[in-house]
């Protein structure tokens, strides 16, 4: 007995046994599975609720910004958080709380002097005007947002008053459905500052500042007397509403009672409730409504609407932009440009020339086999179509269609150069004081060839082109030059495009010859100390009249007359030019600023 005992208690204790291991099993898939919902909703909870992908800035974009939103419950711990698309960038520790908004701009400095707002700096990148995929990964690799931003309908754009026109764009709700371009509008918050004379407006930060409400366009009260207004004039595609505020009314526009509207539209039977009635008008025409028990009528005439111009009109200085690679921000766009030709046409067949806006900022020109039937003339403000395109680091406007809006208009002066920089780029400039390396490479072959020419520091590339009358001429016979030109780029196939660029001079005169006479003044004038820290003193026979003290972007900084002294202390640590004027002659020369 005490035998069978035992083994009834054996028996026991492992169906105990069992019953404990599947409990255990059921705790274990139970909180697997908790776990798996605590990944799902906290992956789940952050949703980008805001971007600025093209500030309406001149040259670099330093203002665009990305807003991202815990949209949940919990903290959100996003270290190793990363952007897999749109730009690129890998959180550190950061906790973000709740109901919180987190700004990513490319530039945190720039963004915080110009928003007051709170910022972290993207490693790398910068947002594409055109449109692109924008994405974050968790610390797994797992994609947990991602939004396919676009800037044609039904997304926000240039005319809306984005795009280059100062507003964000923000979703209408964080929970909506961020791909769908209906979603996202353009904010209505204004920020109070300009920049480029266009008005900033968006919510960096902060909530939205618009729903996903569809708001009426007009609104109709109705009373037993009528209606309020009682004709009204409307584009295809808004939206009335009519609002009964008094009696017993209806709206009826039912083609049975007048057959003349495009289509019929009406809210039922009359009611004495404070009711809204909504319907949008996407046929144009005339239409009449009545309220059956009054009888009182009223008129929604519906116009078509403007045609929108595909090329809306940019100005040089909005298109100029590029990102750190050098590629260019507009990258795709199409728009109109105005501007004055500064340049011959660069290509023996098609199109290749240069215009300024009058602050001397210039935009390529292109096309390959097609010229329009323009011949391309300095002095010509032309308005131009087309795609904004690049060729190996060389901004242009890709051509679809040209038009001359005047003729013999006045060119600008070249920017006195020392440095060849982007800001420069399709600029109308001079180098200055520089000569040749080797006069052999000017061997007049090919359709087109370079010479590199040296101010004694730097080496600087200048291309001649087979459709220059520099190009049939032997080599200018004189030791200094200073040589105009419009400045491109020629790099390298692929980003980045920090180098290639080149002085392209129209015409044979834009090598100036330095006189004899202004080399004998260049040595009888010093410059000390050289570089300098404070003040610099010119050692000449006589007083200079005036001293410009010219940056490398050509622009005066400091100007000082009557005096052989300069001071400094105030500049930047670069390189400048010293355009002495002394007896009716231009001297220049280089200094460095520590």
């Amino acid at each position: 007995m005490p035998f069978k005992c035992t083994i009834i208690e054996n028996v026991l204790t492992l169906s105990q046994s069992l019953n404990l291991l599947y409990l255990m099993n059921a705790k274990f898939y139970i909180s697997l599975w908790m776990f798996i919902a605590f990944v799902t909703t906290s992956t789940a909870q952050l949703k980008i609720t805001e971007i600025s992908y093209n500030p309406p800035e001149s040259g670099n974009d330093t203002l665009e910004y990305i807003e991202i939103y815990n949209a949940g419950n919990s903290i959100l711990n996003l270290k190793d958080y990363k952007f897999t698309k749109g730009v690129e960038h890998t959180f550190e520790e950061l906790l973000l709380h709740p109901d919180t908004y987190l700004v990513i701009a490319v530039n945190a400095d720039a963004f915080e002097r110009n928003y007051k707002v709170p910022a972290i700096q993207w490693n790398s990148g910068a947002l594409n005007n055109n449109g692109e995929v924008i994405a974050i990964a968790n610390a797994d690799g797992v994609e947990v947002i991602s939004v396919d931003l676009k800037d044609v309908a039904p997304w926000p754009g240039f005319a809306d008053g984005t795009d280059g026109n100062g507003r964000s764009i923000e979703i209408c709700d964080p929970n909506s459905d961020p791909n769908d371009g209906k979603n996202w509008k353009v904010s209505e918050n204004d920020l109070g500052f300009q920049i480029n004379n266009k008005q900033i407006y968006g919510t960096p930060g902060n909530s939205n500042s618009i729903t996903c409400t569809v708001e009426a366009d007009y609104l109709i009260e109705v009373t037993s007397n009528g209606f309020t207004p009682t004709d009204i004039t409307i584009e295809v595609g808004e939206t009335v509403r009519w609002t009964n505020i008094d009696g017993n009314n209806n709206i009826n526009g039912e083609k049975s009672i007048f057959q003349d509207n495009p289509v019929s539209f009406g809210n039922g039977d009359p009611s004495t409730d404070l009711w809204s009635y909504d319907f949008t008008f996407d046929v144009p025409g005339y239409y009449a409504f009545q309220s059956d028990p009054t009888g009182i009528t009223g008129s929604v005439t519906v116009l078509d609407k403007p045609v929108v111009d595909p090329y809306p009109f940019r100005t040089i200085a909005e298109v100029k932009g590029v990102n750190n690679d050098g590629v260019a921000d507009s990258l795709g766009i199409k728009c109109t440009l105005e501007g004055i030709v500064h340049s011959i046409n660069f290509r023996p067949n098609g199109l290749q020339f240069a215009i300024l806006d009058a602050d001397n900022k210039g935009f390529s020109v292109f096309s390959n086999a097609n010229n329009f039937g323009y011949t391309v003339t300095p002095g010509d403000r032309v308005r131009l179509k087309g795609k904004i395109g690049q060729f190996r680091g060389l901004s242009q406007l890709e051509l679809d269609s040209l038009s001359v809006i005047s003729t013999d208009n006045v060119l600008l002066d070249p920017i006195l150069v020392n440095e060849f920089t982007e800001e420069l780029e399709s600029s109308y400039v001079t180098l200055l004081y520089v000569s040749f390396i080797d006069k052999e490479q000017w061997n007049n072959s090919g359709s087109g060839f370079n010479v590199i020419m040296t101010d004694d520091v730097n080496e600087f590339t200048v291309r001649i082109v087979n459709t220059s009358d520099a190009y049939t001429n032997s080599v200018p016979s004189a030791y200094k030059f200073n040589v105009t030109g419009i400045l491109t780029q020629f790099a390298q196939s692929n980003p980045p495009f920090s180098d290639g660029y080149q002085l392209q001079p129209s015409y044979f005169t834009d090598f100036h010859p330095i006189l004899a006479t202004d080399d004998l003044a260049a040595i009888n004038v010093l410059v000390s100390p050289n570089p300098v820290s404070h003040q610099i003193t010119i050692i000449s026979e006589q007083m200079p009249e005036k001293i410009d003290v010219l940056d490398v972007q050509g622009r005066i900084v400091k100007s000082v007359t009557n005096s052989n002294m300069v001071d400094f202390s105030a500049l930047n640590p670069s390189t400048y030019l010293l355009k002495i004027n002394i007896n009716n002659k231009q001297v220049i020369k280089r200094i460095i600023k520590f």
